[in-house]
């Protein structure tokens, strides 16, 4: 990824800003050089929205909780900081996330893997008691492993159900994220174990056959809702048949669903080992 210097400041906090990674509906990442720290670039997420001390304090237990699950499938965080707006440091997977890999026929085992590996980090934060609220294609970033393979992390928890508690749906800045959101969430639902099981199918499906269970939402968080509620969730054709069953698992109704993450992970490991060259 070649970050852009547009609209990027000079620095943030004590961070020199190196250029723009990219921008969501309520922040903007940025590639980062940090203070008193080895020569490594860090990514820095910076919230718009302006909080207070108390909603800072919030954001800073909810990392800290995050950091203290300590799995390697999830991105570490280093640094939280409140200056003109809320922004926390972690670290930097230069080879960028699902959302900007094309959906390739057949799936690589490398895609099947970093998404194995996001399922395995939500998992381990659903046994800590922690939601992350924000998985989507977006916030799964590939890595490269100690054997040289390609695996992925769990990025960015959603942060604004802490800085915004009073949102109906966290993270509903733009349409598109709602495709990620377990339509129960719509209806006041809690986020648990169960909504994220479903926002993993939905991430699956988007990254696997490069479209939406809904097609494709308006941009308008309104228009996206209209067309949630009055349309049901559709595995496309060109699945193979194992990744098909996978999403359907994720997103089914009452008993059918998948119970936790890991489940969805181990099915995904077992996708991904037959994906492998010379299988």
């Amino acid at each position: 990824m070649d970050p852009s210097t547009t609209l990027a400041p000079a620095s943030i906090a004590d961070y020199e800003v190196v250029g723009l990674l990219g921008e969501g509906p309520h922040a903007r990442c940025y590639v980062a050089r940090p203070p008193a720290r080895s020569g490594e670039l860090v990514a820095v997420k910076v919230f718009t929205e302006r909080v207070g001390e108390p909603a800072f304090d919030r954001a800073v237990q909810e990392l800290r909780a995050v950091a203290a699950v300590g799995s390697p499938h999830v991105v570490p965080v280093f640094d939280a900081v409140l200056g003109e707006n809320f922004a926390y440091a972690m670290e930097y997977l230069p080879l960028g996330s699902l959302a900007e890999q094309q959906a390739i026929r057949p799936a690589s085992a490398e895609v099947l893997a970093a998404l194995e590996h996001a399922a395995r980090g939500a998992h381990a934060l659903h046994e800590a008691g922690i939601v992350h609220g924000g998985i989507h294609p977006g916030n799964v970033l590939l890595a490269e492993e100690a054997n040289g393979t390609l695996g992925g992390r769990l990025a960015e928890p959603g942060l604004a159900r802490v800085l915004m508690p009073g949102a109906v749906v966290p993270g509903a800045g733009r349409g598109g994220v709602l495709e990620f959101r377990d339509p129960d969430l719509l209806d006041g639902a809690s986020p648990s174990r169960r909504t994220e099981v479903w926002a993993l199918g939905a991430t699956i499906h988007r990254v696997l056959s490069g479209g939406g269970l809904y097609g494709e939402l308006p941009g308008h968080p309104l228009g996206a809702i209209r067309e949630l509620r009055s349309t049901s969730p559709q595995v496309r054709p060109g699945l193979e048949p194992g990744e098909a069953a996978v999403v359907r698992d994720c997103i089914a109704e009452g008993a059918g669903r998948l119970r936790t993450a890991a489940d969805v992970a181990d099915r995904l490991a077992a996708l991904r080992l037959r994906a492998q060259p010379g299988r």
